[in-house]
């Protein structure tokens, strides 16, 4: 079965229902109705989603945390 990508970005698992007569995922869930490549690409997108300020602290902590060796190479 195929995830909802909607839902599984909000840490939440749900599988979705598919409809052979449209060829279409449906999210019981959240109501997401979209073909296979429909859902590729929005998990595509979801997983491109640009570095936010909490990530970036996370980096310069772990950094911060690191050696001076690791920090010089």
């Amino acid at each position: 079965m195929t995830e909802c990508p909607e839902c599984a970005s909000k840490q939440v698992q749900i599988e979705m229902k598919f409809d052979p007569n449209t060829k279409h995922f449906i999210c019981k869930k959240c109501g997401l109705f979209a073909t296979r490549e429909q859902i590729s690409d929005i998990k595509y997108k979801l997983n491109r989603r640009e570095k936010t300020r909490e990530d970036k602290h996370d980096e310069y902590r772990d950094w911060w945390q690191s050696s001076k060796k690791e920090k010089q190479g």
